[in-house]
């Protein structure tokens, strides 16, 4: 491919993220929706004959790249825009949902792998399980882009709830890195599954990537504090985090589930530097207080945009749909998140005195998102090679079809609970002006 049509890619994909984002504002719909529908038309359109550009290849060399940084990014930039107090205040909750959702979802993603694949629906060359545990822990969490926005302009939705979301969408992206990095390490490096050793790896990758993450944090936060007023010394900040990263990872092994161990520590980076205040007066930290500044949070925020854009068109773009299966799949998939989120929610909000309304939001409040969109296109094809040959674009067309339905449910169960609440409230108003009308005569 040449340079030319390269950068005419990059750049339509730039444009096109800010008319997504635009019509976000505008609109309340996500612009994962509108992205990955433009993904899908400038697919097609790069792919007619007439202009011969074998667009795959460059993005395909890249991607793992922009994998990587994606990573770091979104969790980063999750751990700087999390409050740490209503972190705590609503972890019990929280805690509940994001470990029965993910677990819940995943499962159930597995069992139906297994199911279709016993019933030769598709043809999987080795264990389903691993394929359905792939698949789940590429589709478990929610998005944190679109679930905290969102959340926070529903004024008739309880703070609690709002905590309880936002808490699930923050810690299942690094959840799901985290298995299927322990998947990856368990398939292509021990050469087997152990689930003693992939519990254990779990363990290690979590309280490894903890420790290291809040120490160089709380380090790098006196730092930063007396770097902030040199020009720039918001990017030295990002390249710390991807340092941060890397140490971790060579710490923990990169072949050990040192990436994944690298990602909880960029999560940990991040929520020290944004709740600095708050933790200097834990440690009881006599000076004054300081954390990372709104102009920082900007940056991170636009490098967040870009990433983000890039993987939701990249996906839309490189979905082949050669296979009718594979969207049938999806839709199966989809219909089963569905279902199992009922009972995610029932369980998380036992005798929590949730109102009906709030439960109502959290059982739509279910999108797919980044980090199901950069797993896919990580690790999916080396699966693929391993278990279902001559399936290829099965995990990340799969994912397509996820990411798209669940963020469609979620928009339109918003729209119509919210609408519900409006009449009902408008309906009181009216019915009020009436009694009072009544008791006047």
């Amino acid at each position: 491919m040449d340079v030319i049509s390269a950068l005419i890619i990059l750049g339509v994909i730039m444009v096109l993220g800010f008319i997504g984002n635009y019509i976000f504002n505008r609109t309340q719909i996500p612009s994962i929706v509108w992205l990955l529908l433009f993904g899908l038309v400038v697919g097609a359109f790069f792919k007619v004959e007439t202009f011969q550009v074998a667009y795959p290849e460059l993005l395909m060399t890249i991607s793992s790249f922009f994998g990587a940084i994606a990573i770091v990014i979104i969790l980063f930039d999750g751990g700087i825009n999390t409050d740490i107090y209503q972190l705590f205040k609503g972890a019990p909750r929280g805690l509940l949902l994001t470990a029965s959702g993910f677990f819940l979802s995943f499962f159930a993603t597995i069992l139906i792998v297994a199911g279709l694949d016993a019933a030769g629906i598709i043809n999987i060359q080795g264990d389903s399980f691993v394929v359905g545990a792939v698949l789940g822990a590429i589709i478990g969490g929610t998005s944190s882009p679109i679930v905290i926005p969102l959340v926070y302009k529903l004024k008739n939705l309880n703070e609690k709830t709002k905590m309880v979301l936002s808490i699930e969408s923050i810690l299942t992206d690094p959840l799901c890195i985290v298995v299927i990095f322990a998947i990856y390490y368990m398939i292509f490096v021990v050469g087997e599954i152990n689930i003693g050793l992939g519990i254990g790896n779990l363990v290690k990758t979590f309280s490894v990537g903890i420790v290291l993450g809040f120490i160089l944090g709380f380090i790098w936060l006196f730092i930063m504090n007396k770097l902030r007023k040199e020009q720039f010394s918001y990017v030295l900040t990002l390249a710390v985090v991807f340092l941060v990263y890397s140490f971790t990872a060579l710490i923990v092994g990169i072949g050990e589930g040192g990436e994944g161990a690298g990602a909880i520590s960029c999560l940990m980076f991040g929520l020290v530097l944004g709740n600095g205040k708050k933790i200097l007066k834990m440690v009881n930290y006599e000076g004054k207080g300081f954390e990372m500044d709104a102009e920082t949070k900007q940056f991170h925020s636009l490098t967040s945009f870009v990433i983000r854009t890039f993987f939701f068109v990249y996906l839309g773009m490189i979905v082949s749909f050669q296979n009718i299966y594979f969207i049938l799949f999806g839709i199966i998939i989809l219909l089963a998140l569905l279902g199992v989120r009922y009972i995610i929610i029932y369980i998380s909000t036992y005798k929590g005195k949730f109102e009906r309304d709030d439960k109502q939001i959290m059982f739509v409040m279910m999108p797919r998102g980044l980090a199901a969109a950069i797993l896919a296109i990580k690790f999916g094809d080396e699966f693929v090679k391993r278990y279902i040959p001559g399936n290829e674009g099965f995990f990340k067309d799969v994912a397509f079809v996820v990411i798209l339905g669940t963020a469609i449910i979620t928009t339109v169960g918003v729209s119509l609970i919210c609408h519900y609440e409006m009449k009902k409230i408008q309906e009181s108003e009216t019915q009020q002006i009436d009694n009072k009308i009544k008791q006047e005569k």
